[in-house]
């Protein structure tokens, strides 16, 4: 999955010299924490935030004159559309962010992708709208242990619909399958039967 398919065209922008009163009034009557900052050809100059806002009033008794310009980052992070969606979630992970300009080669604002893209996009990954049930099974960290579960789910006819994995103790991975059948405990007992571990972290040893 990339960027381009998650991140929200339709950017609200303003420009350097935009007053910041202006800008406050954006941000609430938009409902949004983050404005990119461009100038007439659509370059991505900065950034400035709700947060920058709110600190900028809480510091000037006078706001009226103030721009844009005068409290927004000038080297926001960004990420380019074709970037997967892995990319821009490490990203705002590892610098505590709440969004991402994202741009083209020449630095022109193609979008932006916020947080809540990035959970809408995992909501769809991992498909938790549709009906099904999650086995989460512990595997040894080894090739082709994967596979032998995937046979496990053919044999009982049933659909895979998403996978994931997490490293786990004692070079092993826990991995959760969401499956396209609401009998999870006959799934479960069917594994268990074949020498596989089930995980249930509320179980002493587990």
């Amino acid at each position: 999955m990339f960027v381009k398919n998650w991140m929200s065209e339709n950017v609200v922008t303003v420009f350097p010299d935009t007053l910041l009163s202006t800008a406050a009034d954006i941000i609430s009557t938009k409902n949004i924490k983050h404005l990119p900052v461009i100038n007439s050809g659509n370059i991505l100059k900065g950034i400035v935030t709700s947060s920058d806002i709110r600190k900028a009033f809480g510091k000037n008794t006078s706001t009226e004159n103030i721009r844009v310009d005068e409290i927004m980052s000038y080297t926001p992070i960004t990420i380019s559309e074709y970037d997967t969606l892995d990319d821009a979630l490490l990203l705002i992970y590892q610098n505590m962010i709440g969004a991402l300009p994202v741009i083209d080669s020449n630095f022109s604002l193609m979008g932006i992708i916020a947080r809540y893209d990035i959970l809408r996009a995992m909501v769809k990954i991992m498909s938790l709208e549709e009906v099904g049930s999650r086995i989460d099974v512990v595997l040894e960290d080894k090739p082709g242990m994967l596979e032998e579960l995937a046979i496990q789910f053919k044999q009982m006819d049933i659909n895979i619909i998403s996978i994931m994995t997490v490293h786990a103790e004692n070079n092993s991975r826990i991995v959760s399958v969401r499956i396209d059948s609401i009998f999870k405990k006959k799934v479960e007992n069917h594994l268990i039967s074949e020498g596989f571990k089930i995980y249930e972290p509320w179980k002493e040893g587990c």
